[in-house]
């Protein structure tokens, strides 16, 4: 089959697209890209050169150009959230397929009328990157809950701590104290989580569950990378303290403690723990975003023999993607399997708009059970 064509939003020189899309697709044989959309016509033939891509590659400065390149089969949106909704229009309107960064878009409501766009422009193949769940240790979990040998889940406790938004902040990174940008630590880090919980563990809840949001930083250190401080108060808006219990539509009570800034020194950023009838199992790793896979550990207590072993997850092709793109570049696979009709575990861990948008609704009641009103 011949590569699929790729227009790219978002791709330049230095930031998360090269660092976790990148390493794939420049050895990729299903993939070729064949365009690029930066914030200019210069900036992206600036990254064309210094990504060694294609002479050919079409170089453009808006979404419409590149949405209704002909040439251009999918188009990959890697931009702030607050740009998706903008950016990706073009493309939807002209019926191409799309894989969009998550958040699918700055509210419930943007993301309601993507959805909707993408029905009445007949794509068929649209995709969120909630990409955590590609991980083969989740595949892992519920392949054991899937065979029974533990029994039934009882229940599960997750507790994380996100890195960002505790007593300083970068310049890089300052975009999660602003809640009206939609893109921060409820939206992107939790969001994660929520996804793969529900899709280890059974999706939906059977009532609201209850939550908690609380911004205890009004104001946070913006510092330098080398520790300087630029603004001792930088002020923010959005939580960074977060709290979930409730039940799925599985019957399996969930409690979520999640806050920012570091853990507890010497302690996981992550710590999962789901409780079954005969046994245990703990995911942890030190650093927050599964999707990233940095040492994550899958741990076993046997009850009947008072044992805790370490689970082995198989490694696949992908495992050697250069950090931190390996569950990406399986996103990637099951795109490519989807589009082929091919059956697998890549493809079925596809996150489709229909999903992304239950995921925003779960947010934006998160907001208003507890008294924000999204702008």
């Amino acid at each position: 089959m011949a590569p699929i064509k790729l227009g790219f939003i978002g791709l330049s020189a230095q930031g998360w697209a090269k660092a976790a899309h990148y390493p794939y697709l420049k050895n990729s044989p299903d993939y070729k890209i064949v365009a690029l959309q930066n914030s200019s016509v210069q900036s992206s033939e600036a990254a064309i050169k210094s990504l060694g891509l294609d002479e050919e590659t079409k170089a453009y400065g808006n979404s419409e150009e590149i949405g209704k390149d002909p040439n251009v089969e999918l188009v990959v949106c890697s931009v702030r959230c607050h740009l998706h909704a903008p950016s990706i229009r073009p493309a939807l309107k002209a019926g191409k397929d799309v894989y969009v960064e998550w958040p699918l878009a700055r509210t419930l409501k943007e993301a309601e009328e993507l959805l909707a766009l993408k029905n009445a422009s007949g794509v068929k193949n649209a995709y969120v990157g909630l990409q955590d769940r590609q991980l083969p240790a989740i595949q892992k979990i519920k392949s054991v809950i899937k065979s029974g040998k533990l029994g039934k889940v009882l229940s599960s406790t997750f507790v994380g701590y996100g890195h960002h938004q505790g007593p300083t902040t970068t310049e890089d990174f300052e975009v999660f104290g602003n809640r009206k940008l939609g893109g921060n630590l409820l939206t992107i880090h939790f969001g994660h989580a929520l996804d793969y919980i529900q899709y280890a563990l059974g999706e939906g809840f059977k009532t609201a569950p209850k939550t908690t949001l609380a911004n205890r930083r009004p104001t946070i250190a913006l510092v330098n990378k080398d520790g300087s401080v630029i603004n001792p108060a930088s002020p923010t808006t959005a939580e960074e303290t977060i709290f979930l219990q409730g039940t799925l539509s599985s019957d399996v009570p969930i409690s979520i403690a999640f806050r920012g800034g570091e853990p507890f020194k010497g302690t996981p950023a992550l710590d999962w723990r789901i409780y079954f009838e005969k046994g245990e199992i703990r995911l942890t790793t030190p650093f927050f975003f599964l999707g990233q896979g940095l040492n994550v550990k899958l741990e076993l207590h046997d009850f009947a023999s008072d044992t805790v072993e370490e689970l082995v997850v198989d490694a696949d092709r992908f495992e050697t993607t250069q950090f931190p793109g390996a569950n990406i570049a399986r996103v990637y696979q099951g795109i490519k399997d989807a589009k082929e009709g091919k059956e697998g575990i890549y493809s079925e861990a596809l996150v489709s708009w229909e999903v992304a948008v239950d995921r925003h609704r779960i947010i934006e009641a998160m907001y208003r059970e507890n008294g924000i009103v999204e702008e």
